[in-house]
């Protein structure tokens, strides 16, 4: 057995400073501090995450998967879909492990609606509510990425208040949490548009509605 050095490094750090060595001299090399980090379940880190370039890496990712799907063949439904199940993953990994400041938040779902105008799959009028509606309800289907990052972070507080009773390391972590602020009323529909319903209520009129939408 040998150690594979080209994986390993080294960091010390004292009273949250990283302090600088010449490394760790061993019989089949060196292990040398680490330069700036190193990735950890693909976050990168060092003194704590590198949550900025974990962002960075993550929307960068997500936004080249939705412009490879847009550039397909597929059709309507299933391009939505592929962005569903092909980018947003890139999004929903790190999502509840690192902070999301929601400016960040808003301009990639922007930025996804500009995409999706720019292939012809948005028209610049459409209701955006509609856009991120279920399918059934009438909508398009999409997941926009606001809800993707509440989803998973929403899910990672759940399981530790849950684990929390037999685990004193979660159970600290949630001592020191700051309390949340009460949810918001319920998020508006498409629906409730001048606009964008009337032509919901014509074909309600006239036709089995839940069909109509299959």
């Amino acid at each position: 057995m040998s150690f594979g050095l080209e994986k390993c490094s080294r960091m010390i750090t004292k009273r949250g400073k990283v302090v600088r060595t010449e490394g760790i001299e061993l019989p089949e090399g060196n292990i040398a501090d680490i330069e700036d980090s190193y990735k950890y379940l693909g976050i990168p880190q060092a003194n704590g995450n590198h949550e900025e370039a974990a962002r960075k890496a993550a929307t960068t990712k997500y936004l080249q998967r939705v412009r490879q799907v847009l550039r397909s063949q597929l059709n309507g439904k299933n391009k939505i879909r592929a962005i569903n199940t092909y980018a947003l993953p890139v999004i929903r990994y790190p999502a509840g492990i690192i902070s999301w400041p929601k400016e960040e938040i808003e301009a990639t779902d922007i930025k996804t609606r500009k995409l999706l105008t720019m292939h012809g799959g948005f028209h610049p009028k459409s209701s955006t509510l509609r856009l991120y509606a279920k399918r059934k309800e009438g909508g398009r289907g999409l997941v926009s990425v606001s809800t993707t990052v509440q989803d998973e972070t929403t899910n990672i507080q759940e399981y530790i208040g849950k684990m929390a009773p037999t685990d004193r390391v979660l159970s600290e972590y949630l001592r020191q949490q700051k309390p949340k602020k009460e949810e918001g009323d319920e998020e508006p529909s498409w629906k409730d548009r001048p606009l964008h319903v009337m032509y919901h209520r014509q074909i309600e009129e006239v036709a089995d509605i839940q069909k109509s939408y299959q």
